[in-house]
């Protein structure tokens, strides 16, 4: 159980000569993640302890361990990096041209997922720990050895709805009473749900049964059903943990008590962890009549909610945000580059590790979809009873980690306002109503408000500049991480794909490229991987930076895959974005035994036709959201 591990924060290793206590507590004083008394096996845990549970820690590892990084340990190099993400920053918010083809639900739901499987990659220590040293006139890439060995995942890497249930790496006292808490204590098979404080406004779609916040820890210690109290908290070791759930004698009531703190971070992800909520909820009723027991039926409801869980990410994400043809032929083959990195990378039979192309670079393309304000619902937007939309500094604001408002409007809520309350049809239809109801496109530009991101850090100084521009931040992470570049990553799956991934069918790639990118092939079908050209990478200010820091040829890949889905005929990812990003997250499936892959013939021949929920079987997010309740 992840309380609490908001961008600034990073749990690693000590290395040999190294105590615990100077490597942690991190610099930006930010709330630690885990809770006292957790065992991490060999990862420092000096004011960290934590609420996971299960088994160790889980690796990370390099895709492509061989493939050239970026090159340069200069201050060209950083002054290119620092120019590359500048140019990446649109001049003003969301322009019409923006608009992509997809429902901003499903820009969250992939920051769902992606806390689902991975957590660590982004979070930051004090010196002497060289992961964190991405400020200065020089940042080296570092040793992909030493990488790996300083560097874990907070999460277990299967998408099995840990962030949802509170599961992990390791219990302690506190965290096995917490996780029991979550549970409805009128209903064990259901999931505890917070209600909203009235507020006023328009009348908006709020659920039949007014549940429409995360359980929250002010309403969870005032319920004795709860089994957890204010002495609870009281009884917890000194320190920042601590200092989380209450401080200066006060209890933190705004705190969401959910598996995975990072889901209250921003108000579309925190009511999607709703959402989630609600239908496991809607599940368990539909199971009432079958399964007595309230334990056996919450054990069902999980189970099944994580099976369609699974199958939505594979058939409904994925065919949206990778070439299609791309996604049939890694099922097909039964994602054969996964299964070769496990197979190198996994120290268990049972661990299912992240690549590192994916998680710092492949996955983070969700960010170019971020708007900088939303048509949240009749009272933020249309038609605006207080303000014509929800800016993004609002959608950050109203959630527990800062007070549910106080940067945006300097009041302070233990619940959500009930004006506040999503209106999802706004934002999951697959055919809007308006143009500012789709996310913007997968490419290179980024909204700009994501240049100063005011949650992430309050280091103060370059650092906090840093961690506060997404795309300097993610380009500075990858340069230090040692990531393959595109051109490399290219070259690596090519080699790949005629030798020991032969299953993979050889003409998945149906690429089609826009009419204005320069020097590119455009063949109906195409073996293998066409590397992007030079002049297609070297256009305006972002080109120019390229050129600069000598990176034309050896593209940071993020940008070389945001640039190839911008390149690319569509609103997905081009042909390598989606091969891995495909390959990791089907990969992840197929090779998790307890999948719903694994539910059928073995081929994924399980669908949620087999388990209908309220009379509907769930096949896409409209009907997930109609069965919990918040979408007509």
């Amino acid at each position: 159980m992840l309380f609490s591990l908001g961008h600034g924060q990073h749990i690693i290793l000590p290395k040999d000569g190294e105590t615990e206590s100077n490597i942690i507590p991190d610099a930006t004083k930010r709330v630690s993640a885990v809770a006292p008394g957790a065992n991490l096996s060999g990862v420092a845990k000096s004011g960290v302890e934590a609420g996971l549970s299960g088994s160790d820690a889980q690796s990370f590892g390099y895709m492509f361990p061989d493939a050239d990084g970026t090159p340069g340990d200069d201050p060209a190099t950083v002054n290119a990096l620092k120019a590359l993400a500048d140019a990446m920053t649109e001049a003003a918010g969301d322009p019409a041209g923006a608009n992509g083809d997809h429902a901003p639900i499903f820009t969250y739901f992939g920051q769902f997922i992606d806390h689902d499987i991975t957590a660590n990659t982004d979070r930051d220590a004090p010196q002497p720990n060289p992961i964190s040293e991405m400020t200065g006139a020089i940042v080296p890439p570092l040793d992909r050895a030493d990488v790996v060995s300083n560097i874990v995942n907070l999460r277990n890497g299967s998408l099995r709805l840990d962030s949802l249930y509170g599961n992990g790496p390791t219990d302690t006292p506190f965290t096995i009473k917490v996780r029991a808490a979550l549970r409805d204590p009128a209903d064990q098979a259901k999931m505890r749900l917070g209600t909203v404080a009235p507020s006023p406004g328009d009348l908006i779609p709020l659920p039949a049964d007014g549940m429409a916040d995360l359980p929250r820890l002010g309403e969870m210690i005032d319920d004795p059903a709860s089994g957890l109290s204010e002495a609870d908290i009281d009884a917890l070791p000194d320190g920042e943990f601590k200092e989380g759930l209450k401080k200066d004698g006060q209890v933190n009531r705004a705190r969401a008590m959910i598996g995975d703190g990072r889901n209250d971070e921003n108000l579309l992800v925190a009511q999607l962890h709703l959402a989630f909520l609600r239908f496991h909820n809607a599940v368990a009723t539909s199971l009432e009549g079958s399964i007595a027991d309230a334990d056996d039926r919450f054990v069902e409801a999980q189970r099944v909610t994580t099976l369609i869980y699974q199958w939505l990410v594979v058939n409904v994400y994925l065919p949206k945000m990778c070439q299609p043809s791309v996604v049939d032929g890694v099922k097909a083959a039964g994602a054969p580059l996964y299964k070769a990195f496990r197979a190198r990378v996994a120290s268990s039979a049972a661990e299912l590790p992240l690549p590192l192309e994916f998680s710092v670079s492949a996955f983070r393309f969700g960010h170019s979809m971020v708007r900088a304000e939303y048509d949240h619902n009749s009272n933020f937007g249309r038609p605006g009873t207080f303000k014509p939309r929800a800016s993004f500094l609002d959608l950050f604001s109203f959630t527990g980690g800062d007070n549910l408002g106080m940067t945006s409007i300097g009041q302070s809520f233990d619940r959500l306002p009930s004006n506040w309350v999503i209106d999802w049809s706004r934002f999951a239809k697959d055919a809007p109503d308006e143009g500012d109801h789709r996310a913007r496109r997968i490419d290179t530009k980024l909204a700009p408000p994501l240049t100063d991101m005011f949650k992430e850090s309050s280091a103060g100084g370059d650092l906090q500049r840093i961690l506060r521009h997404l795309a300097e931040r993610n380009l500075r992470r990858g340069h230090r991480l040692n990531i393959p570049t595109g051109q490399g990553a290219v070259a690596a799956i090519n080699a790949f794909d005629a030798g020991e991934g032969a299953a993979i069918e050889t003409a998945i790639y149906q690429v089609a490229y826009n009419d204005d990118v320069p020097d590119m092939p455009a063949p109906e079908v195409q073996e293998g991987l066409e590397v992007l050209s030079e002049a297609a990478l070297n256009i305006g200010p972002a080109g120019q930076a390229l050129q600069d820091g000598n990176m034309l040829s050896a593209t940071p890949l993020w940008f070389y895959l945001l640039r190839e889905a911008e390149a690319s005929a569509g609103d997905t990812l081009g042909p390598l974005g989606s091969r891995i990003v495909a390959e990791t997250l089907i990969g992840l499936v197929i090779e998790d035994a307890a999948s719903y892959w694994h539910e059928g013939a073995g081929d994924g021949s399980w669908t949620p036709a087999q388990t209908p929920v309220g009379g509907a079987a769930i096949t896409d997010m409209p009907a997930l959201l109609k069965a919990a309740g918040l979408m007509a």
